[in-house]
């Protein structure tokens, strides 16, 4: 038996009732995941009832087969990078006139990208700070119930918004989200704001002028996503009043 398939030879494999090299499954082909091969993502398929020796003999899933050039290749899944990261920093300095005196600043920008896609941007003036953060970013990425890996599957996700029911949008930058409120009979859109605002502004006692000022700011800002339909969260990391699992 040959080790590599053609996609023609697995739709006729899994129309056998026990195809050989293998113990039928009820199930079909599915795709795992995909991985990054000189820039170009493919997929990995996950073939129920159809196994390859490779997988036994280095303790790793038999049923997984890459596709790559029209043919399936037993894929083994040690020594192979799932995520392939790229880390992006480019310093800047910017420059503004007013009133005829010139501001000069520095600035820079750092984006991390995973197999090929943005994924994920901060702001940051020095390498020497941008770096190791973006280190630590890489596995609070991958661990956060947030897939940041895939984010166009996160848009219309249920969650709990300061314990109000909301949805998930992607914004236009990578690893940024608003807010969709979810109104309902028993929660109509004024008395969901209404909520919002008393939860998202704390209560005003024995706070300086200043405080008070700026959260009266915030409510202000805040009434105005009214007007949008959406507020922009941003940072999905920032996540302290977000409730991620609701059904």
């Amino acid at each position: 038996m040959s080790l590599e398939l053609n996609l023609e030879q697995v739709d006729k494999i899994l129309e056998i009732k026990k195809p050989k090299g293998g113990t039928y499954i009820d199930s079909k082909k599915r795709i795992a995941f995909q991985i990054s091969i000189n820039d170009e993502l493919y997929n990995v398929w996950d073939i129920p009832g159809y196994e390859h020796e490779n997988g036994k003999w280095n303790g790793t899933p038999t049923t997984w087969w890459l596709e790559y050039n029209e043919r399936l290749i037993p894929y083994v899944d040690i020594g192979v990078n799932r995520i392939c990261w790229e880390i992006n920093y480019k310093q800047t300095n910017t420059i503004k006139y007013k009133w005829d005196d010139a501001d000069i600043r520095s600035g820079g920008r750092c984006t991390l990208r995973a197999n090929g896609k943005d994924v994920y941007e901060f702001f940051s003036r020095n390498p020497e700070h941008a770096l190791p953060k973006a280190n630590s970013l890489l596995v609070q990425l991958i661990e956060h119930p947030f897939n940041f890996l895939n984010q166009e599957e996160e848009e219309g996700r249920k969650i709990w918004y300061y314990g109000l029911p909301a949805t998930i949008s992607i914004a236009a930058r990578p690893g940024e989200i608003s807010i969709v409120p979810e109104y309902s009979t028993d929660l109509p859109e004024d008395k969901w704001w209404e909520l919002y605002l008393e939860r998202a502004n704390p209560v005003q006692i024995g706070l300086s002028k200043d405080e008070i000022d700026e959260i009266n700011e915030s409510r202000e800002r805040s009434l105005e996503w009214k007007d949008y339909g959406r507020i922009g969260h941003g940072d999905p990391l920032w996540d302290g009043m977000i409730q991620w699992f609701r059904k």
